[in-house]
């Protein structure tokens, strides 16, 4: 009871910056939608091969701007760390950092709470966060495919692109966890360099692995940004490894919170 406390006190401090970024990134994945033209696009799918071997892994092994799922894989779902990510990194791995340098955890820790109900509590505040976010912008998208003139719902596999946006979702919980994670044992400046520098391995890893030597072309399983790569679905309705994907991701999360809760349970913070 006393996380969901945390988590609603948490809310009710950062819901206008909630719901603004929210209305803002929404606003502009709308926008985004409504340039989508099957007709002039497909055009564009001789020239993406031509594009640069590093900006073709950025979209996915598979590409397509012939139809929405390919389109919305292309522009949208491999931006989302740009988009999102980087956003829910400098605020998750500030929270507790600055609590403890405003000695604002002091007041907390002398309450009737335990530190794992402070850390889970402070967690799915972020994760809740996000989850209105991305949930608010994928329902954008929901609505520009049925009210924009140049798209055709019937064309649209809803399963597909729900199933994409949830596999969207759990990869940004992975990269909350990261960042919560360091953020339970760093100050607020290095809790976001291990984050960013963490981060930024994995996608350097998962986004150009086929460029490394073959003999350590299999570090990419380790990489957060390989599970998160919905090209395949999108493009060619393979779903061969998306099982492994929504394993990945939640694993990866439920793992990082665990070590979270024990890590800020054993550091010494004077009250």
């Amino acid at each position: 009871m006393k996380v969901l406390q945390i988590i609603w006190k948490e809310l009710k401090v950062g819901k206008k910056g909630i719901i603004i970024y929210a209305a803002l990134m929404s606003l502009f994945y709308l926008w985004f939608v409504s340039i989508y033209d099957p007709d002039l696009l497909a055009n564009f799918n001789e020239i993406m091969e031509n594009y640069p071997e590093a900006i073709q892994q950025m979209v996915g092994e598979y590409f397509s701007l012939a139809t929405f799922g390919g389109f919305v894989n292309v522009y949208l779902l491999s931006m989302s760390f740009f988009f999102f990510g980087v956003y829910f990194i400098l605020r998750s791995s500030s929270d507790i950092p600055k609590e403890i340098e405003n000695k604002t955890i002091d007041l907390m820790l002398s309450k009737p709470i335990t530190r794992w109900e402070i850390t889970l509590g402070k967690y799915f505040y972020h994760i809740i966060s996000a989850t209105i976010v991305l949930v608010s912008v994928f329902l954008a998208i929901i609505l520009g495919i049925f009210i924009m003139p140049n798209i055709n719902p019937i064309d649209v596999n809803f399963t597909e692109l729900w199933t994409a946006f949830f596999i969207v979702l759990l990869f940004n919980y992975t990269v909350i966890s990261t960042a919560f994670f360091f953020s339970t044992f760093n100050n607020p400046k290095m809790a976001l360099v291990f984050s960013f520098g963490l981060v930024i391995f994995f996608y350097a890893v998962g986004q150009f692995w086929n460029s490394f030597d073959e003999s350590i072309q299999g570090i990419k399983y380790i990489s957060i940004f390989y599970y998160s790569d919905m090209s395949n679905l999108l493009v060619n309705s393979n779903w061969d490894a998306v099982p492994l994907k929504i394993i990945f991701l939640s694993t990866y999360s439920i793992g990082l919170t665990a070590l979270s809760v024990l890590l800020f349970n054993k550091r010494d913070i004077p009250v």
